[in-house]
């Protein structure tokens, strides 16, 4: 997909050429309709550059480019929807902004791409799994990591502080799997993380709202989960619900270790209750 291949060649894109990628990810819809003259004239550029941008990311020309970007553009169009915000009723107002978000889980799914098919393997193999967000992605990522470790992966939170991370990357290696959550651009404490890890030969995976977040471009693979809103606040929705098909994925390729964690959750739990149940017959509520 075009926006994996701008995403893997952005650092190293020169100025102008960054200037022609952000604008072919945020504004997908118009670059659809342009031809390159069109596109070169909006970017004040000669359409020679246009073209070499092109080439530059991978494809043989604009046209090919194109074609692809307006592929993508009418599938995420399915989706679209545009929400009343001046509504007397709150009710219907709540109602709108739900529909949104049910627009972005279809534009998650649009943008889904074979790097997808990396993870579960990744995390099956993992000697350690650390989970990393910074800032609301702080509480997705803590969120991710329990549920990792509910069907009994190894499988561990990190605070988005420096100290905290060269604590639990000092001895990471190529057998250990770093998630990063991104919403935003002011993710460098994570993306500094992701590359720390890297150098440490760790598999790097994030999930970002953006493919050209610092975190996103940081990772070797990046899963991305649009969450554009009419609001002044970012949609989180993709990455949260991300989490839930992360698991539910596992549980459906792996039902056998989901099933024997559950099982030793549970008995785990029943020694627990018997311990409860004879520490609570030998207290002396009265004397209490």
């Amino acid at each position: 997909m075009f926006r994996d291949r701008i995403k893997a060649n952005y650092n190293a894109l020169s100025p102008s050429f960054r200037r022609l990628a952000d604008f072919v990810l945020n504004q997908s819809l118009d670059v659809a309709l342009m031809t390159a003259t069109e596109l070169a004239q909006q970017m004040d550029m000669d359409a020679a550059t246009v073209v070499r941008f092109a080439q530059t990311i991978g494809y043989s020309g604009f046209r090919e480019m194109l074609k692809e970007i307006q592929q993508v553009v009418k599938d995420e169009l399915t989706a679209s929807y545009t929400v009343t915000l001046d509504t007397a009723d709150d009710a219907n107002l709540f109602r709108g902004l739900l529909e949104n978000e049910k627009h972005n889980l279809s534009l998650v799914q649009a943008q889904l791409t074979e790097q997808t098919n990396a993870l579960l393997p990744a995390l099956t193999n993992a000697k350690r799994i650390w989970v990393l967000g910074q800032d609301s992605c702080a509480h997705l990522a803590a969120l991710c990591a329990a549920e990792l470790q509910g069907i009994d992966l190894p499988a561990a939170f990190i605070v988005s502080d420096p100290l905290e991370i060269a604590k639990h990357l000092k001895e990471a290696g190529a057998e250990d799997v770093l998630l990063a959550f991104s919403l935003d651009r002011m993710d460098l404490q994570v993306a500094d993380a992701i590359n720390f890890a890297r150098q440490r030969e760790v598999e790097t995976f994030a999930f970002s709202a953006s493919p050209v977040t610092a975190a996103a471009l940081a990772a070797e693979k990046t899963v991305v989960c649009p969450g554009p809103t009419q609001t002044q606040t970012p949609s989180f929705t993709g990455l949260a619900a991300l989490i839930v098909v992360l698991i539910a994925a596992f549980a459906a390729r792996y039902p056998e270790r989901v099933a024997a964690a559950r099982g030793k959750l549970q008995e785990s739990y029943r020694g627990l209750l018997e311990l409860h149940a004879l520490t609570a017959a030998e207290v002396d509520i009265e004397n209490l």
